[in-house]
C-alpha cells in the first residue's frame, strides 16, 4: 500500500457510517451529511431531497459547485431559463448568480462550496 504524505490521516465516509441530521437551507429543511468542514476555507456535504422539494430562488456570496448524486435536479436562473440535471450531472454557481433548485424525483447530491459562514473562514479564524 502507498504512503500518504503529511502527518495527518485522510479523511473518509463510508456509506454505512454516515451521520444523516435535519437541517434548515433557506427555509427548507432536508437532510445533511457533513463529509468536510473546518479547514481550507471549503466545506462538502450530502443533502438528501425528496421528488418536488425546492430551495427557493436564491444567491450565494461564495462559488458553489453541484453534484447530483442519485435522481435528477432542475435549476432554473434568475431569467426564468431552466436547466435539468440528472444522476451524474454538475453545475457550477458563480458568487451572486440568482437560482431555484428543485428535486425532480427523490435525489441526492454533493455540494461542495467555499465557506461563506461567518467565523468559519480561514480569515475570519487568523485575524
Amino acid at each position: 500500500m502507498k504512503s500518504l504524505s503529511g502527518d495527518a490521516m485522510p479523511k473518509f465516509n463510508h456509506p454505512g457510517n454516515r451521520q444523516w441530521q435535519p437541517v434548515d437551507v433557506r427555509g427548507t429543511t432536508m437532510d445533511k451529511c457533513v463529509l468536510w468542514e473546518g479547514d481550507h476555507d471549503t466545506r462538502a456535504g450530502l443533502f438528501r431531497m425528496p421528488a418536488g422539494m425546492q430551495i427557493a430562488q436564491h444567491q450565494h456570496s461564495r462559488w458553489v459547485q453541484v453534484f447530483v448524486v442519485e435522481g435528477a435536479m432542475r435549476v432554473e436562473d434568475a431569467d426564468g431559463e431552466t436547466h435539468a440535471v440528472s444522476a451524474g450531472g454538475y453545475y457550477f454557481v458563480e458568487p451572486g448568480q440568482i437560482h431555484t433548485e428543485t428535486a425532480v424525483v427523490d435525489a441526492m447530491v454533493l455540494v461542495i462550496q467555499a465557506e461563506d459562514r461567518e467565523g468559519m473562514r480561514r480569515a475570519d479564524r487568523t485575524g
